[in-house]
């Protein structure tokens, strides 16, 4: 992924060395292009990129300050003109200088006023700081530690611990999360002494003091009530801003975009403007759902196609280690899909947009419409309760239940751990006890659920491409989510404002359900009543073809390309999680697994797995149970 690393000690240290080591646990293929500049003695920043957005402009120094970007603006035509006029920016300027300029105009804290997908670094010889900021949503993850005196920051835990001083102790915290929600919640990693860069946040560090600043310049409380009457209003006003944002992110020729046949890529493809030639891949087993209507709806549109297949589970084992150093197991290996994609899909395009979290954003879904129990809990516990549920049961495959993880945890490990998972789930809950209650369900699966775990895919596919994501256009965003929850939260205002721009996509069927997704209620009722009759068709042994739905059968992967795998990392000598886990119940769990008479059991297993690569290959040190 794209991204800023750098290191700020005493004007002695060598800081362009350490930020050297950096560099190197960063370069993970050819194509990462490295650039590092020494601030200032004993300060130093470096820059990954995968040589597209910013080529060629690493960073800006003038007025004694020094200005790196990763990532980019939308919509600052105003605000350049304004600048030029000014005479403090030329026209046809990179995005690090229109950073700069704002810097040196308004102060570091003009770029929280920027709209984009952005990583900011700001080193000031003043008052020697250095000063992180982040776009809203913190579209480019990154990770930081305060060693000693010292401050070091990467867009990987990895190059984090390169720097001298950075403890590898595990988070207890950080493991019981992670083995019962398969992902880490609110700005934990695997470390306790490195935390994520928390979005909407400008992070300073004053190198005289050796004090650490953090400001939280926006969150969800920002966004206010839209005062839309009618339906017909929140689709027209919707549409026009989707139109808005996917126009601004289709500005070059070599555009691709990931299709499904799913409502997310949809909507982006029947916005993508007509006279840009934005190409369109997919992937998934023969025959599919997502094979098959992409295909479709790429030739409804006009666009170039290509289809990467998926014929066995090797493309999981040929792709795992690089899906691991990139995502760092904060997003399990079971979450691999595409990876396969990212050479062919380089020779057809530099810069992919992105369906990434359409459904939450604009379909207003939570747990695919079972939204009820969130965004109605009566009180702070009923909603950790539900939420508990979600992430143990329903927000990805299914995880480990009560009993099961309580007979996993060895005798020293269960005394370590207790109820932490559910513990730091209510503490998370209770410190966005701000949120508008109408909101607090939405807010919280999108700064835990979307940022912490689904976000991996983008960081995935940025080891190759440039990845542009429109459902997180600012305005976009303030718009759905001040709207009423009768227009937001239910499939209506997506399949509406899809079938308003292209109508002709909305005749193409859904791959969840095989539905015509139409904006007309009679058009989608039919389509419904049709299949529930094949369905009762099949159930009476009538032979109505079916689709199969699933475009990767990892579960089925398990058991036979990967099962080799699968047992050295679950049973085999050289595990480093051991003291943690009974072995005898991880092996009746892979037991389980490979009879295949139950469905959904590879959420219990993988998440162990994906914890013993992170223990041998990112962090590189046992498993050991912290002491009383």
């Amino acid at each position: 992924m794209s991204g800023l690393f750098g290191y700020v000690a005493d004007p002695e240290v060598d800081a362009p060395g350490i930020v050297s080591r950096l560099a190197d646990a960063l370069r993970h293929t050819t194509r990462h292009e490295i650039e590092i500049t020494a601030a200032a003695p004993g300060v130093a920043v470096g820059r990954r990129s995968v040589g597209v957005l910013g080529h060629g402009v690493a960073s800006v120094r003038a007025n004694g300050a020094v200005v790196w970007l990763c990532g980019e603006f939308y919509h600052q035509g105003d605000r350049r003109d304004r600048l030029a006029r000014a005479g403090v920016l030329k026209a046809g300027a990179s995005d690090v200088e229109l950073a700069h300029a704002v810097t040196c105009t308004s102060g570091v804290e003009g770029l929280a006023a920027l709209d984009g997908a952005f990583l900011a670094a700001v080193w000031q010889d003043a008052d020697e700081s250095l000063t992180l900021v982040n776009d809203r949503f913190g579209l480019y993850p990154h990770y930081w530690a305060f060693a000693r005196s010292d401050f070091v920051f990467a867009p990987e835990l990895k190059a984090v611990l390169t720097a001298p001083g950075v403890s590898r102790e595990y988070d207890p915290v950080a493991i019981a999360q992670y083995v019962r929600f398969q992902q880490l919640l609110g700005d934990r990693t695997w470390c306790s002494a490195i935390r994520t860069l928390r979005p909407g946040t400008i992070l300073r560090f004053e190198r005289r003091s050796g004090r650490l600043r953090e400001h939280r310049y926006w969150d969800w409380t920002r966004i206010r009530p839209q005062p839309v009457k009618s339906f017909g209003e929140a689709v027209e006003e919707t549409s026009r801003r989707v139109d808005r944002a996917v126009g601004a992110m289709v500005d070059r020729p070599r555009t691709g975009l990931y299709l499904t046949g799913g409502l997310d890529g949809r909507v982006i493809l029947a916005f993508a403007p007509g006279d840009m030639p934005v190409s369109t891949l997919t992937f998934g087993a023969a025959g599919c759902r997502d094979v098959v209507y992409a295909a479709r709806l790429a030739q409804a549109a006009g666009r170039r196609h290509t289809w990467v297949p998926l014929e066995s589970g090797r493309w999981v084992l040929d792709h795992a280690n690089m899906h691991l150093a990139l995502t760092e197991g904060f997003h399990s290996w079971i979450h691999a899909h595409g990876i396969n994609t990212c050479d062919e899909a380089r020779q057809e395009f530099d810069v992919a947009l992105s369906g990434w979290e359409g459904g939450t954003v604009l379909g207003g879904s939570i747990d695919f419409y079972h939204d009820g129990p969130y965004r109605d809990a009566p009180s702070a516990a009923k909603l950790v309760d539900v939420f508990f549920h979600g992430f143990c049961r329903r927000f990805t495959w299914p995880g480990l239940t009560d009993e099961e993880a309580a007979q996993l945890w060895s005798r020293d490990a269960r005394t370590a751990v207790g109820n932490l998972a559910r513990e730091s789930l209510a503490d998370e809950i209770g410190a966005v006890g701000t949120f508008p209650p109408e909101r607090h369900a939405d807010y919280f699966y999108l700064h835990h659920v979307v940022r912490r775990s689904l976000q991996m895919q983008i960081v995935t596919l940025r080891g190759w491409l440039d990845v542009r994501c429109p459902y997180f256009d600012y305005e976009l965003v303030d718009f759905l989510y001040g709207l009423p929850h009768r227009f937001r939260t239910t499939p209506r205002l997506r399949r509406a404002v899809l079938t308003r721009r292209a109508p002709r996509l909305a005749w193409i069927p859904y791959e969840k359900d095989a539905c015509l997704p139409h904006g007309n209620p009679l058009i989608a009722g039919a389509s419904r009543l049709v299949q529930r009759g094949a369905a009762w068709a099949r159930r009476r042994g009538l032979a109505i073809p079916q689709r199969p739905r699933l475009y990767a059968d990892y579960e089925g992967y398990l058991r036979t390309d990967l099962r080799a795998w699968g047992e050295d990392l679950l049973l085999g000598p050289s595990r480093m999680t051991g003291p943690w886990f009974e072995k005898n119940a991880t092996a009746r769990l892979w037991q389980q697994h490979l009879a295949g008479d139950q469905p959904w059991t590879i959420g219990k297993i993988a998440p162990l797995m994906t914890l013993e690569l992170v223990c041998r290959d990112i962090v590189g040190e046992p498993l050991t149970i912290p002491r009383a």
